[in-house]
């Protein structure tokens, strides 16, 4: 990943968008949420042992309502970013995050694809695999 500083405007918004919407879920903020998800988002989780499950943009805020209700937060959400890439309109972050909390392992490999709509950009596609 490129340093910080060489990083370009839209690559700097990209990762704060991931930022943001990592912080939003450790919290469960549902409303904010919903601003970083498309209409069409997906959500693709990848268990250790292969299993997978998919969840629409409705099913990922039922859950995170259902935490809130329950009073359940992350204890932590770190981020290492590894990549991004940007082209017409599209990005695509691959970041490792410290996911406690979610009955995932503790360090998940994740792929965020986004789209620019209106000047921000939003999440269609999250693929979280489980590391050992």
């Amino acid at each position: 990943m490129k340093e910080a500083n060489t990083l370009s405007q839209d690559e700097k918004a990209i990762l704060q968008v991931i930022q943001d919407l990592t912080h939003c879920e450790s919290i469960n903020d549902v409303e904010r949420l919903d601003r970083f998800y498309s209409d069409n988002t997906q959500l693709i989780q990848v268990a250790r042992d292969g299993s997978t499950r998919t969840f629409d943009k409705n099913q990922i805020l039922q859950f995170f309502m259902d935490r809130r209700a329950a009073n359940k937060k992350t204890e932590t959400r770190e981020t290492e970013f590894h990549h991004i890439e940007i082209g017409d309109g599209t990005a695509r972050v691959v970041a490792t995050q410290a996911l406690r909390g979610f009955g995932l392992a503790e360090r998940s490999l994740c792929s965020f694809s986004l789209t620019k709509a209106e000047h921000n950009w939003k999440v269609v596609k999250e693929t979280v695999v489980a590391r050992n």
